[in-house]
């Protein structure tokens, strides 16, 4: 039974609402007037002026857009957030009002805004792979919408293109959002038999892989000088370099460097480096290191599935053993992942990231089960206020890394 917003509990999720939206008024202030953006820009900082290096398209891009370097690389810093913020919102509308309407569907709604991968993720962690995150949500609804295997399929074909040029922009994308995509074909698209399934698999995952396999053996090494030459020198606000204290820090404290300088010392190096170079940068998180973002991450994980279950109502279970029946291409999903983990530090990043893989599909899955749209309870309704609360005073995805080298 659909149990529509009666009149006096609109009133509770205009407050929320309310809440909400000056929730992120406030982060937005935050990262425009305290928190530097300046390694966001350096995804875009480079192109393809000295050959074809990995990540080099999106230098090209932001470059045919007028104004200096520095202002290019910002408008890129808040492209990969805004595309991501349109995908979070399509897919809350889908949910609360596309799918079907009940008081659930629009507390699961407002709940995707907090999530650890959220509102709060795609503002404070702008990195270009946000751009996988959001073909990924876009490719989860058109499966959920699919009504033939004709349709799955050729949603897979497309979601493939895309990746297959947003590596160019940044290779790791087809890596994390890999198991997301394994995840959507497993559990949303039973309209295909086994090997139309494999097919599935095939057509959404092997051209951002090939592309991927290409920018490892023809992209240039060693280019770390000329890279460094073609960065504009630009003040920016880098506090860390300043050693400011605690109390600094929470008051807003701006330290200027400049950019050509920050870049060269923190970004063009990695251009000189080979897989091994990578997996010994990422040994100096020790052992600890490893364990404690090992365990926040899967924490994290947790978190997201726990928070959407209690408010859907939906168990989690059912979506498990969906997965379980794929188990062997879920473990070649997660596999996938291990190389980022292998040669990149930001390891909570990377969970955050499984987390949107897993969490959009229980998100999708949940919209299609009864409990969605069955009456709320009282019980419900709080942990549905608690989990939004929470989560707000306590964004636990905007964390890249613990003990991991800060870029000063």
């Amino acid at each position: 039974m659909i149990s529509p917003v009666g009149t006096g509990r609109k009133r509770l999720y205009i407050v929320i609402a309310t809440f909400l939206a000056l929730w992120a008024s406030v982060l937005v202030a935050l990262n425009l007037t305290v928190i530097p953006d300046t390694y966001w820009y350096s995804y875009y900082a480079i192109d393809y002026t000295v050959g074809f290096v990995r990540r080099g398209l999106a230098g090209e891009l932001v470059g045919l857009l007028p104004g200096d370097q520095f202002s290019q690389q910002r408008v890129g810093r808040w492209t990969s957030s805004i595309a991501f913020f349109i995908a979070l919102a399509v897919l809350a509308w889908w949910i609360a009002a596309k799918s079907g309407r009940s008081e659930r569907r629009l507390q699961v709604a407002l709940l995707i805004v907090v999530l650890p991968f959220g509102f709060a993720f795609g503002l404070l962690q702008a990195g270009a792979t946000l751009y996988g995150g959001t073909a990924l949500i876009f490719f989860g609804l058109a499966v959920r919408r699919a009504k033939s295997a004709r349709s799955v399929l050729t949603a897979s074909a497309v979601f493939g293109i895309a990746t297959g040029v947003l590596v160019l922009i940044h290779e790791a994308i087809p890596l994390l959002f890999g198991l997301g995509v394994i995840a959507v074909l497993a559990v949303l698209a039973n309209q295909l038999e086994r090997k139309q399934l494999w097919a599935g698999y095939a057509l959404a995952l092997g051209p951002g892989i090939a592309t991927a396999l290409i920018v490892a053996a023809f992209g240039r090494h060693g280019v770390a000088d000329e890279l460094c030459a073609l960065i504009p020198h630009a003040q920016a606000n880098n506090p860390l370099k300043g050693k400011p204290t605690l109390g600094q820090l929470l008051h807003g404290f701006r330290y200027y460097d400049d950019y050509h300088d920050w870049a060269c010392r923190n970004i063009t190096p990695f251009y000189n480096r080979s897989l091994m170079d990578g997996i010994r940068y990422v040994g100096r998180l020790g052992v600890a290191g490893m364990l404690v973002n090992t365990v926040y991450g899967i924490g994290v994980l947790a978190i997201s599935i726990l928070a959407i279950a209690r408010v859907s109502g939906v168990p989690p279970k059912r979506m498990w053993t969906l997965l379980r029946q794929q188990w062997f291409a879920v473990a070649i999903g997660f596999a996938m992942t291990l190389p980022v983990f292998m040669t990149g530090v930001d390891w909570v990043r990377w969970w955050v990231s499984i987390s949107l893989d897993i969490g959009l599909v229980f998100l999708l899955y949940a919209s299609t089960q009864p409990e969605i749209d069955a009456p709320t309870t009282s019980r419900s309704t709080r942990d549905f206020i608690v989990a939004v609360i929470a989560l707000a005073l306590i964004p636990v995805g905007i964390v890249p890394a613990f003990m991991a080298p800060l870029p000063i």
